[in-house]
C-alpha cells in the first residue's frame, strides 16, 4: 500500500502453539490435514496445555457473519469463503469503479463526517481555520460563480501556450507551468538523492501521457484500441469545449495521439520502473542539458528558482533524449494543441460542469463508472487534498481517540519484534546479512495518526472564486515542493492528510506512515479482539514493514541509502525466492482471463505474505497471557485471525476497472491478495486442516521473509 489502494511486547518466532483445546469441532473446511510442502503436518491438538474455552459470535469478537459464504471451501478458495455473502449482496454504488469493505467504505464514512463539518464551518465560520475551510469549500460549491467564470481562471496559461512558436517559448511555457503546479511533457519533483538520503536534489521523471500507461499506446488488444479511440474522442472535445472548431479540434487530436504514442515509445515500461538503481542517474544539470540539448534548461530553472541548485537525478537520460528529438520534428502548432489539451484536462475539476463532464466521460470508459460523484463530494476531497492539514485537525480532533494512537503504536512494536525473531529463525540468511537487516529494522522510524505540527497556509482565497482558489492551492503546494530541493531531508514532513485512507513505506526514509484516516473500521476497531485487529490493521502494519525488504526496499541501507548489503550467497537465496513469488502470481487470471503481472506486483505481493506472517506471530504472543483461549461461532482464534485478514479485503469491481488496475496496478487483485498470501502461510493449512494440493495448500510454497 505505497500509489496506491493502504499500520509492545516482545513477540517470540512465528511458531508457537495453537491456544485451542482438541476437544472442538472440525473447523470449517475439515479434514484430517496433511502435507504442506510436501512434509506431513498435524492440524491438532496445540502446543502446550489446553485453556478454558469462551464461547462468543462473530458479530461479537469483530467479525462480519454475514459476508461469509459457508457453501465455499476455505481451502479452495478462501477469499470466496470470507467474503462471498458480501459480494453476493453488495452493489457497487453508481459514482464509484469499485466496493470495498475497507477503503472504500471507510473513505465514505470519512467523506461524510467532513462533509458535515465543512457544510457548519461554511454556515458560520468561527476561526482563522475555519474561514479558510469555508472560503475554499464555499467556492467549490458556488456553481453558479463557477459558470460565470468559465474558463477564466486559466486565460492566463492559456495565452502562455498561445506564444509557442519554437522549442525556446516552448521550453519557457512548460517552465512556467511548471512552476504554476502543472508538469507537462515530463514530471520534475523533490527527490532524495540515493546516494545520500539525507540531501533533496530535484528528480526528472517521465511523463506527458493521457492515457494511464505507456502501454495503452503500444498494445494491439481490442480493449487498448478501443480506449485508444476514446481517448482521442476526448481530446476533440475537451479541445471543442475550450474554444477549438470541431473539424480543428479532430484533427489536433489525432496529432496529440500521434504524439504522445511517440512519447510512449521511448518511455521505460512498468517492470523497468520498479528497478532503483536503473531508476537512479544522477547526471545534474550539465548531464541534463547534455541529454535534451534542444531543450532551453537555463530559463527552465531560473523560472522553477532552481538555478542556484546543480543536484539533478533523472530516472530515464534515454527518455530525454527521446524527447529532445521530439522536440525538433514536432510542429509548434501540435505543441500548442497538446499543452492546450493537457492544461484543460488537468484543470477541468476547477472549471465547468460541461468540462468536468467531458472529462468524466472519458473516465467511464476507463473504469465503468456510470455516475460522476456528487458535487459536495468532489469539493471535500478537493478541500481535504489542498488544506489537509486543516481538515486534519478536526478530523483527528472528532474521529482518532488516544486508543486508536496507542493500538497503532503497539501493533508496530509487536510486529517489529516479530520479524527481530523471525530473522533469527530463517535458515538462508547469513549472520552478517541479517545482522544489517536486523540494524535496519532497529532504524526504521513510523508516523501515527497525524503530524507532530501542524501545517499552516497563507496563499489568498476568495470565497466566491473557486477557479482562482484551486490554482493558488496548486501553486503553493508546488512552490513548498520545490523549496525542499538543496536542503536537508525533513523527516517529519507528511504528505499525507490525516483523514487518508492509506498506508505506505517509504524506502530512501526507511519510515512508515499510517494516517489516523486508515485507523478505522474495520481495519482497526476498538471492540474487535486481538485476532481480528491483528488479521486487518496488524497485517497492514506487517505488510509496510515487510516492504523494507521486498525486491525494492532490500536494496536500500538502514539510513536509506540506495546500496548492496547483502552476502552474494544470500543475495542469490533472497532473488530465487522473489522469483517463487513472481512464478506464484504471474498464474493468476483476473475477470477476463487477464494474467497478474508477477514481475509488476511482486513487491506488494511479498509484503502481504510476509505482512501475514508477522501480524500472526503478534497476535499469538499478544494473546498467549489470556487465561481462556474464545472460540466464535465454532471459528477457533488462527480462524479468526484468517477470517479479519480476508474480510478486510473484501472487494468487488467493475470489469473496466478490474481490467485497468491489472495493466497498471503495483497491487494484486482483492481475491490474490488474500488467497496468493495465505497460499505461502503455512499456518493457514493447519488453521483450516487443508489437505495437500488443494487450492489453499499447493505442494510449492513461496516463502521470502
Amino acid at each position: 500500500m505505497r500509489s496506491a489502494l493502504s499500520f509492545v511486547l516482545l513477540v517470540a518466532a512465528c511458531g508457537g502453539g495453537k491456544s485451542t483445546p482438541t476437544n472442538l469441532p472440525t473447523p470449517p473446511g475439515g479434514g484430517d490435514g496433511n502435507a504442506v510442502a510436501g512434509e506431513p503436518r498435524d492440524p491438532e491438538p496445540p502446543a502446550g496445555p489446553s485453556k478454558p474455552v469462551t464461547n462468543a459470535s462473530l458479530a461479537s469478537i469483530g467479525l462480519d457473519p454475514g459476508a461469509l459464504d459457508r457453501k465455499a471451501d476455505p481451502c479452495e478458495d478462501f477469499y470466496q469463503f470470507a467474503c462471498g455473502g458480501w459480494t453476493a449482496t453488495t452493489e457497487i454504488p453508481a459514482d464509484k469503479p469499485a466496493a470495498m469493505r475497507s477503503f472504500v467504505d471507510i473513505e465514505d464514512r470519512n467523506l461524510a463526517y467532513l462533509h458535515g463539518v465543512l457544510d457548519k464551518v461554511r454556515a458560520k465560520p468561527a476561526d482563522a481555520i475555519e474561514n479558510q475551510l469555508a472560503a475554499y469549500y464555499g467556492s467549490c460549491m458556488n456553481e453558479a460563480a463557477i459558470e460565470k467564470a468559465g474558463v477564466k481562471p486559466i486565460s492566463a496559461m492559456r495565452a502562455w501556450i498561445d506564444n509557442v512558436k519554437d522549442v525556446k517559448s516552448l521550453s519557457a511555457v512548460v517552465a512556467q507551468l511548471h512552476a504554476a503546479g502543472f508538469n507537462m511533457l515530463f514530471a520534475m519533483n523533490p527527490t532524495q538523492d540515493s546516494a545520500d538520503a539525507r540531501s533533496v536534489i530535484a528528480g526528472i521523471d517521465q511523463g506527458g501521457l493521457g492515457l494511464p500507461d505507456r502501454d495503452y499506446y503500444l498494445n494491439g488488444d481490442d480493449q487498448s484500441k478501443g480506449l485508444r479511440t476514446a481517448y482521442e474522442g476526448y481530446v476533440a472535445s475537451m479541445l471543442t469545449e475550450l474554444g477549438r472548431k470541431p473539424e480543428v479540434a479532430k484533427q489536433e487530436a489525432a496529432a496529440i495521439v500521434g504524439l504522445e504514442t511517440e512519447i510512449a515509445k521511448i518511455s521505460k515500461d512498468k517492470v523497468a520502473r520498479r528497478d532503483p538503481k536503473g531508476m537512479y542517474n544522477k547526471i545534474d544539470k550539465a548531464g541534463v542539458a547534455k541529454a535534451m540539448p534542444s531543450f532551453d534548461w537555463a530559463t527552465y530553472w531560473k523560472t522553477v528558482g532552481l538555478d542556484k541548485v546543480d543536484g539533478v537525478d533523472v530516472t530515464s537520460p534515454e527518455f530525454l533524449a527521446g524527447l529532445d528529438k521530439l522536440l525538433g520534428s514536432t510542429k509548434s502548432e501540435t505543441w500548442r494543441a497538446y499543452l492546450s489539451f493537457h492544461l484543460g484536462s488537468k484543470a477541468a475539476p476547477f472549471l465547468t460542469k460541461k468540462l468536468e463532464e467531458t472529462q468524466f466521460k472519458f473516465y467511464s470508459a476507463l473504469t465503468g463508472q456510470p455516475e460522476m460523484q456528487a458535487r459536495w463530494k468532489r469539493c471535500v476531497g478537493a478541500t481535504d487534498g489542498a488544506l489537509g492539514d486543516l481538515t486534519g485537525q478536526l478530523f483527528v480532533r472528532d474521529r482518532f481517540g488516544g486508543q486508536s494512537k496507542s493500538a497503532a503504536e503497539g501493533y508496530v512494536a509487536a510486529i517489529s519484534a516479530a520479524m527481530v525473531a523471525n530473522l533469527d529463525a530463517l535458515p538462508w540468511m547469513d549472520p552478517q546479512t541479517k545482522g544489517k537487516a536486523k540494524g535496519k529494522l532497529a532504524a526504521m522510524s513510523n508516523q501515527i495518526g497525524y503530524p507532530k505540527a501542524w501545517r499552516t497556509y497563507s496563499f489568498k482565497l476568495d470565497p466566491k472564486n473557486w477557479g482562482a482558489n484551486a490554482l493558488a492551492g496548486r501553486k503553493a503546494d508546488r512552490a513548498r515542493q520545490l523549496a525542499k530541493i538543496g536542503k536537508p531531508v525533513d523527516r517529519e514532513d507528511w504528505d499525507l492528510s490525516a483523514p487518508t485512507v492509506n498506508a505506505f513505506y517509504n524506502p530512501q526514509l526507511n519510515n512508515m506512515v499510517f494516517p489516523a484516516g486508515i485507523l478505522q473500521p474495520p481495519f482497526y476497531t476498538v471492540d474487535a479482539a486481538i485476532p481480528v485487529n491483528l488479521g486487518a490493521m496488524g497485517v497492514v502494519v506487517g505488510h509496510e514493514l515487510t516492504h523494507g525488504f521486498d525486491d525494492q526496499g532490500a536494496q536500500y541501507d538502514a539510513v536509506g541509502n540506495l546500496t548492496n548489503w547483502w552476502l552474494p550467497a544470500t543475495e542469490k537465496q533472497f532473488k530465487a525466492r522473489t522469483q517463487c513469488v513472481i512464478d506464484q502470481y504471474s498464474a493468476y487470471e483476473v475477470g477476463d482471463k487477464t494474467k497478474v503481472n508477477g514481475a509488476n506486483t511482486v513487491g506488494e505481493n511479498i509484503a502481504d505474505i510476509g505482512g501475514v506472517k508477522l501480524a500472526l506471530a503478534a497476535f499469538r504472543q499478544l494473546r498467549a497471557p489470556a487465561p481462556d483461549t474464545v472460540v466464535a461461532d465454532g471459528f477457533t482464534e488462527d480462524q479468526q485471525f484468517f477470517l479479519g485478514f480476508g474480510q478486510a479485503w473484501c472487494a468487488k469491481m467493475r470489469p473496466e476497472f478490474e481490467k485497468m488496475l491489472a495493466t497498471i496496478d503495483v497491487h494484486s487483485p482483492a481475491k490474490w491478495r488474500v488467497n496468493g498470501a495465505l497460499q505461502a502461510t503455512p499456518e493457514f493449512a493447519k488453521a483450516f486442516r487443508c489437505k495437500l494440493n488443494q487450492k489453499m495448500l499447493p505442494a510449492k510454497q513461496c516463502l521470502v521473509w
